[in-house]
């Protein structure tokens, strides 16, 4: 019986060497593998990390990017109201400027009408003291024909009054 324990210890440590060799052998391989799934896992932790580290830095420069754009666009649309006002400012002063020169025009249209009235009437004025001076050209001709006429009347009348008185003489005288 001994021997059969002696025999059967011996088995048995023999079977526990065995199972602790493939128990530690197993366990080897599990550590084995672990340390290599936390190096992949420490790879891809590093991977993972940096590419964050990447990220940031893109957000950043992006936020960087955009309150840029965000500044450019405001100082755009203060430039697009300024350009704006202005353009107002200056149809504004068109319009005005032109109102300015219809009035001068109207008032150019007035003054050229009323010259040329003006003219018209001097023009008139002037025909009728042409007309009015040759009327006493006219008149004052006429005065010297009828006093040349008086006065040659007045000759003839005398002329024959002495013709009749010499003819009266003469007939008394013969």
């Amino acid at each position: 019986n001994s021997s059969n324990n002696n025999s059967s210890k011996s088995n048995s440590n023999s079977n526990n060497n065995s199972s602790r060799k493939t128990s530690d052998s197993l366990l080897t391989a599990e550590l084995n593998e672990a340390n290599a799934r936390i190096s992949h896992l420490e790879s891809l932790h590093s991977s993972l990390h940096q590419r964050h580290a990447h990220l940031e830095q893109t957000h950043s420069s992006l936020l960087s990017d955009h309150q840029h754009l965000k500044s450019n666009l405001t100082n755009l649309q203060l430039e697009l109201r300024m350009s704006r006002m202005e353009t107002e400012h200056a149809l504004r002063d068109v319009r005005d400027r032109e109102a300015s020169l219809r009035e001068m025009q109207l008032e150019i249209d007035l003054v050229t009408a009323s010259a040329a009235e003006a003219n018209r009437r001097a023009a008139e004025g002037m025909e009728v003291a042409r007309v009015a001076r040759t009327d006493k050209e006219y008149v004052d001709g006429l005065e010297a024909k009828v006093t040349a006429l008086q006065e040659w009347a007045l000759a003839s009348t005398e002329s024959k009054r002495l013709t009749v008185e010499r003819c009266r003489e003469r007939l008394r005288l013969l």
